[in-house]
């Protein structure tokens, strides 16, 4: 998560031992997008299709471009293509709110893992990723469930799901094939080093 690198991490090119896609499904997600790109297609037809320019000082042609390409069409883009994917490999969790980059949280870095009900809204001030003061990170797209982790460091990190009981399920299996991983290498290491 802190952007250190993943050592002994094997596996990740593997197909995951659970994979989740979660779309944001919230309509005041949606409902502000749609303003904008609505009140920024209709001044780009009045002022460059119909050469009716609003108001007194009407914004540049290149502004009004600018604006057409980034909010009347990236806006949108963004928001058709933007959903969570949570992740579990042998020894990391990865979480994705698309199209930004992963997180990796290493499982070894965790301390406890519990399935809970949250307030998106209330705990985290919305979804997405988010920080919060009290409760720590969350990465969350839709709904109120999800697996609340502590790390080692005493960090909180909440990873919103609709499927709390399977991804609970992934990384206990992940976990575990991290730990007989480890004791099959030190098993290994020690007959080396006695000769066996």
């Amino acid at each position: 998560m802190d952007g250190r690198e993943i050592e002994g991490v094997v596996g990740l090119d593997a197909p995951p031992l659970y994979r989740e896609v979660q779309r944001f499904r919230q309509w005041y997600f949606y409902v502000p997008i749609l303003i904008v790109t609505g009140l920024v297609w209709y001044q780009f037809i009045q002022q460059i299709v119909l050469k009716h320019p609003l108001g007194e000082q009407p914004v540049p042609d290149w502004v009004a471009w600018t604006l057409g390409l980034v909010f009347g069409i990236g806006f949108p883009l963004f928001a058709a293509v933007a959903r969570m994917i949570t992740e579990v490999h042998p020894g990391v969790l990865r979480v994705r709110v698309y199209p930004f980059r992963w997180a990796k949280i290493l499982l070894s870095d965790i301390r406890g893992a519990e399935p809970r009900q949250y307030s998106a809204l209330r705990e985290y001030g919305g979804w997405g990723i988010r920080t919060s003061l009290k409760n720590g990170r969350a990465y969350n797209a839709s709904g109120n469930r999800g697996i609340q982790l502590v790390l080692s460091d005493g960090r909180r990190v909440l990873i919103g799901t609709q499927e709390p009981d399977q991804l609970m399920a992934a990384l206990l299996t992940a976990r575990g094939s991290m730990r007989s991983k480890k004791t099959k290498r030190e098993r290994t290491g020690t007959r080396e080093r006695t000769g066996g």
